[in-house]
């Protein structure tokens, strides 16, 4: 019970104000909404009310947008401010240990914002530059598969996967239209039994040959884009094999997060580095040191 109060304390410091506990703020732009509730005469605003909700597990954030789940998460809230309201006819804010909690608190939310906004900037470009450097290595694939009796592929529709033999032929028969002229994505359409990717033209989206089965990687890695396999047994079917350039909006939301990951470790490393660090040794003494960690000792800056 105790550590559900404190979470509870804790979730109400970050969402609804550390401005409430901090007077010197009382000058800054603050978002304005429209009421939709009130604690104790306490207005509370749609946009406050989604801010609480981003503290709300992502798993559990469909439920929370049905008409029954916002009135759930509006009684969490009367919870929150209900104590809030409470901590201050108690003078919790004053105690020294509460105001430390505060600060650090304010904080880690003002460095976690601050690295988002670092991580965004240039984003685009960044993106861009970094297709260039992969497109030439990053493939796009795309597969028909046709489902055999005792494969782990079942058939289209429900339909009886034939023998072996017999899917072989047919895989071989709807390769040689495809060399014929036919468009592989709209014969994957007509003909695929992987009736997840079917609709999509028989696309897998952007591929590694390193992530792939080995027995597939070794087919896909002969292939150049824009090429077509003969078809190949695995344990899931026959299948047939189309190689094509992965296009930046393919690879886009992959890029995004590689960029975004490698700014922020960046932009930490440019900061800590450039800023002047002063240790007291006493409280820092030397010992022994964690591997990557930098030697602590007499008083020392950095940059």
């Amino acid at each position: 019970m105790v550590v559900a109060v404190v979470a509870v304390v804790i979730v109400l410091a970050v969402a609804f104000g550390l401005s409430q506990f901090r007077p010197n703020q009382s000058d800054e732009k603050q978002e304005t909404g429209k009421v939709v509730m009130r604690v104790n005469d306490e207005e509370i605003t749609d946009v406050e009310f989604a801010q609480f909700m981003e503290n709300v597990p992502n798993e559990q954030r469909t439920f929370y947008t049905t008409p029954a789940g916002r009135r759930a998460l509006a009684d969490e809230l009367v919870k929150l401010k209900v104590l809030e309201q409470e901590a201050k006819r108690l003078g919790v804010a004053e105690d020294p240990k509460v105001k430390r909690q505060i600060k650090m608190a304010q904080s880690q939310i003002t460095a976690a914002r601050a690295l988002e906004k670092l991580a965004e900037m240039k984003l685009d470009e960044k993106v861009k530059a970094e297709y260039e450097k992969e497109k030439a290595t990053a493939i796009s694939l795309r597969h028909i598969l046709v489902a055999y009796a005792g494969g782990q592929a079942p058939a289209r529709g429900g339909a009886q996967a034939p023998p072996e033999a017999q899917a072989m032929q047919r895989a071989q028969a709807i390769a040689a239209r495809i060399r014929g002229g036919a468009d592989f994505a709209r014969t994957a359409m007509t003909e695929s039994d992987d009736e997840q990717s079917a609709p999509n033209g028989g696309s897998l989206g952007p591929a590694r040959p390193e992530g792939l089965p080995p027995n597939i990687a070794a087919v896909v890695t002969k292939l150049k884009p824009g090429e077509m396999s003969e078809p190949v047994k695995t344990e899931y079917g026959v299948h047939i094999f189309k190689v094509e350039q992965a296009s930046l909006a393919e690879l886009d939301p992959m890029l995004r997060q590689k960029v975004r990951q490698q700014t922020a470790e960046s932009e930490i490393k440019r900061l800590q580095t450039g800023a002047k660090v002063v240790l007291d040794p006493q409280f820092f003494p030397e010992g022994p040191q964690t591997p990557g960690a930098p030697a602590a000792g007499a008083p020392k800056s950095q940059g």
